[in-house]
C-alpha cells in the first residue's frame, strides 16, 4: 500500500502522441516532480551539437543503450529522481523492458500505461508538431513503427512488452477532461488502495 510518507513513483509508457504529456502536465499540478528518460537522450544530443528530431531521438536512444547498457537511460533519470528528493514522482517515456525492470526493482514504484488509437495519435501530434514529428501519415505509420519495437525488443524500445507490464492501463480514448479523470482514478487507487493491475 502507498502510505503517506513514502515516495510514490510513477512510470509512463505510450506510443507516440498517445497523451503522456498532458497527464504528465496534470501530475505536477498534483505536486509531482517530472522527469523523462527523453530528457537524458536530448541533452546527448545537445552535447553533439545535433538538431532533435524524432527519429535522431529513436537512433540515440538505441545507441546509449548499446554502449551504456539496456538499462542506461532510466540509471541516468534515476540520479536525478534522487537529488529532487521528492515524494511524488513521474518519470515520463519509459520505452524498454530493461527500463521497466530497473524501475520495479524500486520500492513505491507503478507503471502506467496510455494508448489510444493510431489515427487520434497521429492527430494529437499534428497539433503539438514537436521536434519535426511526421505530419504526413504514411510517415508517422512509418515512424510510429519504429518506436513500438527495435533491436531484440529487450535492449532497445518494445512498448507493446511494456504496456503489458503496467499496473495501471489507460485508454485514452476520450477528451482531455476524462484523461485527468482516469489519471485522477489511479491515484486514488494508487494512494488509498495500494497496487493494482
Amino acid at each position: 500500500m502507498a502510505a503517506e510518507g513514502r515516495r510514490v513513483i510513477i512510470g509512463l509508457v505510450s506510443p507516440i502522441g498517445a497523451g503522456k504529456g498532458t497527464v504528465i502536465e496534470f501530475l505536477k499540478g498534483k505536486g509531482f516532480f517530472c522527469s523523462s528518460l527523453s530528457d537524458r537522450i536530448r541533452e546527448e544530443l545537445a552535447r553533439r551539437g545535433d538538431e532533435i528530431t524524432r527519429e535522431k531521438l529513436l537512433v540515440t536512444a538505441d545507441q546509449l543503450r548499446q554502449s551504456f547498457g539496456p538499462a542506461f537511460l532510466a540509471e541516468q533519470t534515476w540520479q536525478v529522481v534522487l537529488g529532487n528528493h521528492s515524494a511524488r514522482v513521474a518519470i515520463d517515456s519509459i520505452r524498454s523492458l530493461a527500463e521497466v525492470d530497473f524501475f520495479k526493482s524500486k520500492p513505491g514504484f507503478y507503471l502506467v500505461g496510455i494508448t489510444a488509437s493510431r489515427k487520434r495519435r497521429f492527430v494529437w501530434a499534428k497539433k503539438r508538431a514537436r521536434e519535426e514529428e511526421p505530419l504526413v501519415w504514411e510517415d508517422f505509420v512509418r515512424v510510429d513503427k519504429q518506436d513500438f519495437l527495435s533491436g531484440d525488443g529487450k535492449t532497445g524500445r518494445n512498448i507493446p512488452a511494456c504496456l503489458g507490464k503496467s499496473d495501471f492501463l489507460i485508454d485514452n480514448d476520450g477528451t482531455i477532461d476524462d484523461l485527468r479523470r482516469k489519471v485522477t482514478d489511479v491515484l486514488r487507487q494508487i494512494f488509498a488502495n495500494g497496487r493494482s493491475s
